[in-house]
């Protein structure tokens, strides 16, 4: 995948009602993302930053305004293509892993694959080997109970990026964890998305996370403020 836009936010905005009152969590946002870039938004909390995360990955649909990801516009997709679009070329990583306990870590890491329509077999190759690159192709037949936090959440990671997909998506991915995890969870992600090809885009309000991005944009009051590139 080379350097182009893969995902393009264009005038967002998302309006939620409640009786007679609207509140505005995103308006006039205006994003680009593409491939190898790692991103930071931030802002403070409220301010937005997950209602556009939640709009650029097809999660939720907005007021007004277009998502365009590798050139499909997202609104003009049925339920079924929208699901199958995201379970091909989109990855999360939540702040709590949310492994599936009845798995086995590399069970957890090929199952999206699975549902995606990859053969078991395939799948599990690739997640022993996505597993290796983080570090955890020793942990591979262990139950995620049997884990620690760190080796857990970079199991979340592994899972995420497995598939290839052209962007991960990661919310606060780190706030879980002590300080060394943390780093390590980072500098996985910044790698397995490099490597892989595909964008990562972080959700902070920790700037020092933040500053290890190649992107930081700035969200507040639902509005993008800002975008830093810090590779120049």
């Amino acid at each position: 995948m080379d350097s182009k836009v893969i995902l393009r936010g264009q005038n967002l905005r998302r309006e939620f009602s409640s009786g007679d009152t609207t509140v505005t969590a995103v308006k006039n946002c205006t994003v680009e993302i593409a491939a190898h870039e790692f991103v930071a938004i931030v802002g403070k909390s409220g301010s937005g930053k997950s209602t556009l995360v939640n709009l650029l990955s097809g999660l939720d649909v907005p007021t007004s305004g277009t998502v365009t990801l590798l050139g499909k516009d997202l609104s003009t997709l049925s339920e079924k293509e929208l699901a199958g679009l995201r379970a091909r070329h989109i990855g999360f990583v939540l702040q709590k892993d949310n492994l599936v306990p009845s798995l086995t870590i590399e069970e957890n890491v090929a199952a999206p694959l699975v549902m995606g329509g990859t053969r078991l077999s395939v799948a599990l190759r690739r997640a022993r080997a996505t597993l290796d690159d983080v570090g955890l192709g020793h942990r591979a037949d262990r139950w995620p109970s049997e884990v620690s936090d760190g080796e857990a959440q970079r199991a979340a990671v592994a899972r995420a990026c497995a598939g290839s997909p052209a962007v991960v998506f990661a919310d606060e991915p780190t706030g879980a964890l002590d300080e060394e995890n943390g780093k390590r969870v980072r500098e996985i992600f910044r790698r397995l998305t490099a490597e892989h090809g595909a964008a990562g885009v972080i959700i902070t309000h920790d700037m020092d996370l933040a500053d290890e991005a190649d992107i930081i944009i700035t969200i507040s009051n639902g509005e993008t403020t800002g975008r830093v590139d810090r590779r120049t």
